[in-house]
């Protein structure tokens, strides 16, 4: 388990312990039935964005670990989803990936039942929706050169639409005021869209760009609200894009 930050460390360690229980299959968890390949980000960035801002509130807990856990599952669906490509695949390397990022997809609506957080459906429905927009959008656009602002609008559907749920959602949960609440979702769309840019490299501009607009909003914030958990969750992508950037380089 990656050290992220020392205020929600110890939620974010549950969650992944409690999602490793939600998706085992008989003796097999998800990493023994998929190899799925994934950095520090794809794996934390999510559910740490959900728990940070509930520190921001103070509130910790199984609720909070539990949406934690249904953003991460709408996450791993997408990205299991992913793994289908136009290589040559056999029906059944196809449909495999398919199976399981729809299991996936379940347990997030499962999740969002048990957890007594179902009144959020709707949104998550609309997510899904908008992340397979974007994923629809990129297919038509491939092997053409994509416009800056059709990137923009694939990121911001493919994946900043997720983070900024995310942050919208938490920020609800805990009972933060309608402003703070915009601002949290703004914050999420910015660092969403900046991941997806890095992950990218294709207009590699844009990382710095929405790097700075997250940034601002935490400045925005500072003078109304406890900060530093979104200090820590900003610190720690900052942390991670420069990292694995160096890694590829020595590579």
């Amino acid at each position: 388990m990656v050290a992220i930050a020392g205020s929600f460390q110890s939620e974010l360690n549950e969650m992944e312990k409690v999602m490793n229980t939600e998706i085992r299959f008989k003796s097999f968890s998800i990493g023994d039935l998929f190899d799925l390949r994934m950095n520090n980000l794809d794996k934390y960035l999510c559910p740490a964005l959900a728990l940070a801002v509930g520190n921001m509130s103070g509130q910790k807990g199984k609720k909070m670990i539990d949406l934690a856990s249904i953003i991460q599952y709408v996450f791993l669906a997408h990205h299991i989803h992913a793994q289908v490509t136009d290589g040559n695949l056999t029906d059944p390397e196809r449909q495999y990936p398919v199976l399981v990022g729809d299991f996936m997809f379940g347990q997030t609506f499962s999740k969002l039942c048990k957890s007594n957080l179902f009144s959020y459906s709707d949104q998550f429905v609309r997510l899904i929706k908008t992340i397979n927009e974007g994923i629809v959008m990129r297919w038509k656009l491939k092997n053409k050169t994509i416009l800056l602002k059709d990137y923009r609008v694939i990121l911001g559907k493919e994946r900043a639409s997720l983070t900024a749920l995310a942050g919208k959602v938490a920020a609800e949960v805990s009972g933060l005021q309608e402003h703070h609440v915009k601002k949290i979702e703004e914050f999420g769309y910015y660092i969403g869209m900046a991941w997806a840019a890095w992950e990218d490299s294709i207009y590699t501009s844009l990382v710095q760009e929405y790097l700075t607009k997250a940034k601002g909003t935490i400045a925005e914030l500072k003078d109304h609200i406890y900060i530093k958990p979104l200090q820590e969750l900003y610190e720690f992508f900052y942390q991670e894009i420069n990292v694995n950037t160096v890694l590829a380089g020595i590579q």
